[in-house]
């Protein structure tokens, strides 16, 4: 298990970018980062957002840059959602 991943999903598709985030989120631990690395031009960060979000976790930072936007999602303990 780690505490940070970074990975560039530039260039997948939507639904390959959120299978390799969900995949990689599972490998690091509670409190770990992970940061991603998504298309400017293809923005998905609102989804992975919200994906984030629904999922009880906590985004830390959004970097907007011109070539690319880094975002780095905290994996915090989930709330049991009824």
């Amino acid at each position: 298990m780690e505490m940070f991943k970074s990975i560039d999903i530039r260039g997948l598709s939507f639904f390959s970018a959120m299978q390799l985030a969900s995949q990689e989120f599972g490998r690091i631990k509670k409190n770990g980062i992970l940061e991603l690395i998504v298309d400017k031009k293809r923005n998905i960060t609102d989804a992975i957002s919200s994906w984030a979000k629904n999922q009880g976790y906590k985004i830390s930072d959004i970097e907007d840059d011109p070539r690319m936007v880094r975002l780095f999602i905290r994996k915090s303990s989930r709330s049991i959602k009824i």
